[in-house]
C-alpha cells in the first residue's frame, strides 16, 4: 500500500502539467483573438451600395446617407386644376 502512494502523486502531478499545458494555446487563442478582431472591424471598408440612400458607419452611431431621388417636373404639375 505505501508503495502505491508515491506512485498516484507522481501521477497527479503529471497529470496536472498535461492540464496546464493544455491550457496554454488556448490561452494564447484567445489573447490572439483578443488582439486581432478590433483590428479586424476598425479597417473593415463599406460595401458600395447601389441606390439613392446608404446607411455607413460614424463614431456617433450609423448614419444615413446619400441624396433623395429627384422628382420629376410633370408630376408635381399633375394634379394642379
Amino acid at each position: 500500500m505505501t508503495a502505491s502512494k508515491p506512485t498516484h502523486r507522481r501521477v497527479a502531478a503529471l497529470w496536472q502539467t498535461l492540464c496546464r499545458a493544455a491550457a496554454a494555446p488556448r490561452t494564447l487563442h484567445d489573447e490572439q483573438v483578443l488582439i486581432w478582431e478590433p483590428f479586424w472591424q476598425s479597417s473593415r471598408v463599406a460595401v458600395g451600395r447601389t441606390g439613392p440612400l446608404a446607411c455607413t458607419l460614424s463614431l456617433d452611431g450609423p448614419r444615413l446617407t446619400g441624396s433623395h431621388l429627384p422628382m420629376p417636373d410633370s408630376a408635381s404639375t399633375r394634379n394642379t386644376p
